[in-house]
Order: C-alpha cells, then structure tokens, then sequence
C-alpha cells in the first residue's frame, strides 16, 4: 500500500509532529510536580523525586524498649522439648542465664526464662520418675 494508513511514510509523519501533544505524567499525579531544567526552553522534566519521609519516633533506636533475650528464648525452645534428654539440663542452664540477663534491665524476656526453668525441672522431675519405674520394672 503506498500512502495507506498502515505504511510507515505515515507513520513517521505523525511520529514527530509539531501539533501531537504529550502528556507529561509525573506533573498529572496528585502531589508532585514536575521540574525545570535549565536551558530546556521552560519544557518539565518527567522526573520527580519522591518527599523526603520523616523518622517516626516509635521507630528510633532511642525510644525503644530493651531488646528481647535471644538465651531466655532459646533456654525455653530447648526445656520445652526435654522429651529429649540431651536438652534439658541445656534448657535449664540458658534459662538461668536468661533469668540473670533479664532481671537485671538489660534485656525483655524475663517470662522466657522463667519458664524454661520451671519446663527444665518438670522434664527432670520426669525422667527421673521414668527411670525410677523402669528400675521397678526390672526389679
């Protein structure tokens, strides 16, 4: 086709031409405006940079409370599960730690230690009773 609507004669005549209007969409958003350059001729600049956020004062290290006991948890994780042996007296001896490290103010967490020491003796109590029936049994 030659000078149909689909040959790219017409194609690149409306392309560039004077009287197509662009739309500057960064100046189109509600809150932001578009830019000047200089020794653009007063033509916007599509590119905004987004406002600057403020810190919210609950997120500043300054204002937040003392951080959590990471042994107190970890004590509590391991005395909870003292079906396995093995982890008990571990469960115990970091909930001591934690206990320590919690009353002190220098970290949160106290009720994480507090009951990997009552979990911890608990599975003693346990086992010990298990191993006193087994010994029974054998009896």
């Amino acid at each position: 086709m030659i000078g149909g609507v689909g040959s790219p004669a017409d194609q690149k005549a409306t392309v560039g031409s004077p009287d197509q209007k662009t739309t500057n969409y960064a100046a189109d958003r509600a809150g932001e405006s578009a830019t000047t350059t200089p020794g653009s001729g007063g033509k916007t600049d599509p590119v905004t940079r987004p406002p600057a956020r403020k810190a919210s004062p609950s997120s500043s290290p300054s204002t937040a409370g003392p951080s959590l006991s990471v042994v107190a948890i970890v004590g509590f994780v391991l005395s909870g599960i003292g079906f396995f042996l093995i982890t008990v007296p571990f469960g115990l001896w970091l909930g001591y730690r934690g206990r320590e490290e919690t009353t002190h103010g220098k970290r949160a967490g106290f009720w994480f230690a507090k009951w990997a020491i009552y979990l911890g003796w608990l599975w003693v109590v346990f086992w010990a009773l298990a191993l006193i029936a087994y010994l029974w049994i054998l009896l």
